[in-house]
């Protein structure tokens, strides 16, 4: 029997004999028993363990990554329906990559999480979710891992966090730098757009063309030094806009 298998049977018995919440909530109480189980079966010999190592084979020049964060923050992993509290991941966003590090194991080591086995993860306050491409007239919405952020019941902001490769020469050495280019897309009840620009947004919501246009002028230095939480910021003011617009 796989570990996740004992894992649901055991985590059924110990509830019933507590009497705790449903297996499925995500409470304290819940968190709390996933990782006395984990650390009881031992971490190492968890299912989630099983990956082909990392490696990075890329020489880069000062902080200069190919990383979301380049080191391992303490997060929360979904894999094969299971979920995983307080493990060490990291987020390799060039090759669209999350990197486990093991239990015990030294920060120079990783294990390549298999992608189609994950079903969302976080770090850092950020929540990501993989997305599976499933319409051809938006080819720039493809299969991987999109930040989320859930705006409202039918508004959802999607960042596919990315990073582009360029190869430099110095000290007739070469190297690899990596520089930021993220995507934006919307999901406004139950369809994907793609927002390259503010015409974008504009032509979703034509009625607050106003707003859209005042909200860029004055966030114009936010924009600038962090384009994502500009786009969260906007979309919250371009939902709040539209729900006072509407009574």
């Amino acid at each position: 029997m796989k570990n996740y298998q004992k894992k649901i049977v055991f985590l059924i018995l110990f509830e019933l004999f507590l009497n705790i919440h449903p297996i499925q909530s995500q409470t304290s109480n819940d968190i709390n028993t996933y990782n006395w189980f984990d650390t009881t079966v031992g971490r190492s010999n968890l299912d989630i363990n099983n990956g082909i190592p990392h490696t990075n084979p890329f020489r880069t020049l000062g902080d200069i990554h190919l990383y979301l964060i380049n080191k391992y923050e303490v997060g929360r992993v979904v894999y094969e329906d299971q979920a995983y509290y307080d493990v060490k991941l990291k987020y390799d966003i060039y090759r669209d990559i999350l990197v486990l590090n093991p239990e015990g194991g030294s920060e120079n080591i990783g294990i390549n999480l298999t992608q189609n086995k994950v079903s969302s993860f976080s770090i850092q306050d950020k929540n990501f979710i993989k997305k599976e491409r499933k319409n051809d007239e938006i080819p720039e919405f493809t299969t991987g891992y999109y930040e989320e952020s859930k705006i409202a019941p039918e508004l959802i902001l999607y960042i596919k966090h990315h990073k582009d490769m360029q190869k430099t020469i110095h000290e007739s050495s070469l190297y690899y730098t990596f520089k930021e280019n993220n995507s934006f897309f919307i999901d406004l009840k139950g369809k994907i757009y793609l927002i390259k620009s503010k015409s974008d947004l504009v032509k979703l919501f034509p009625e607050q063309k106003k707003q859209i246009n005042g909200f860029y002028l004055l966030n114009r230095e936010l924009r600038n030094s962090d384009l994502n939480q500009f786009m969260k910021n906007l979309m919250k003011y371009t939902f709040n806009s539209l729900s006072i617009s509407s009574k």
